[in-house]
């Protein structure tokens, strides 16, 4: 038996916790999958689509997926959510989040982990890629603020912590926000700026990783600084 079956194995997070967690297997939203048990199961898989056409299909990689994989014998699972939720003005894809968290809280042995903005090498094109790369322009504002941590603290907690300890829900979140400006000056980027002010939320709960373990109270402009020394 695998100790790990991460969903959602082809891109992002996802791809990230299968290429280094240890005997794991995964497999990618829409491939034909067989369902296993396994110690830990880790459902990183969602869809984000915009535009939705087939609304079922919506339905089955979203909600249907999570009944699923929460049916299967586990020693943990481990739901990846997002800080979105939080968002009092939610998109689809925050208010499609808090339906699975509702269904995965209702089963013993759970973690939903609601994480900010991931950095790490599996991580799509975003603003600091563009930033970084000099992009001509985008168009969030200077004062626009971004909550950062690393893809590899994540797999970190899931390897190294008593994951027996932690239940219900955590915020996986840096300690401190940072302003687009800081990240322009960071990379000394010539990118133009535009007018859109995006502001990420402030999370101090009593649940946030960085008051939970000390290990992880990092800022996000050292998570920023750490990952692309």
């Amino acid at each position: 038996m695998a100790d790990y079956l991460i969903s959602g194995n082809k891109s992002g997070l996802g791809k990230y916790l299968f290429d280094n967690l240890p005997n794991s297997i995964g497999f990618g939203r829409g491939e034909q999958y067989v369902i296993q048990n396994c110690d830990h199961i880790i459902h990183c898989a969602f869809n984000k689509e915009d535009n939705i056409t087939d609304h079922y299909q919506y339905l089955e990689d979203n909600i249907f997926l999570t009944k699923k994989l929460l049916n299967c014998y586990n020693k943990k699972f481990i739901y990846i959510s997002t800080i979105d939720v939080y968002n009092q003005n939610q998109n689809t894809y925050s208010l499609f989040k808090q339906f699975s968290e509702s269904i995965v809280k209702k089963h013993p042995k759970t973690l939903i982990l609601r994480c900010s903005m991931m950095l790490g090498p599996t991580m799509k094109p975003n603003h600091v890629t563009k930033l970084k790369d000099n992009i001509e322009e985008i168009g969030l504002s200077s004062d626009s603020t971004f909550n950062y941590i690393l893809m590899e603290d994540i797999c970190n907690f899931i390897i190294n912590e008593d994951l027996s300890k932690y239940n219900g829900v955590i915020d996986f979140t840096s300690n401190s926000n940072t302003k687009l400006s800081e990240v322009k000056q960071y990379f000394n980027s010539i990118t133009k700026l535009g007018n859109y002010k995006y502001e990420s939320l402030s999370l101090e709960n009593p649940n946030s990783i960085h008051i939970l373990n000390s290990k992880y109270n990092k800022s996000s402009i050292d998570n920023l600084k750490t990952y692309f020394t």
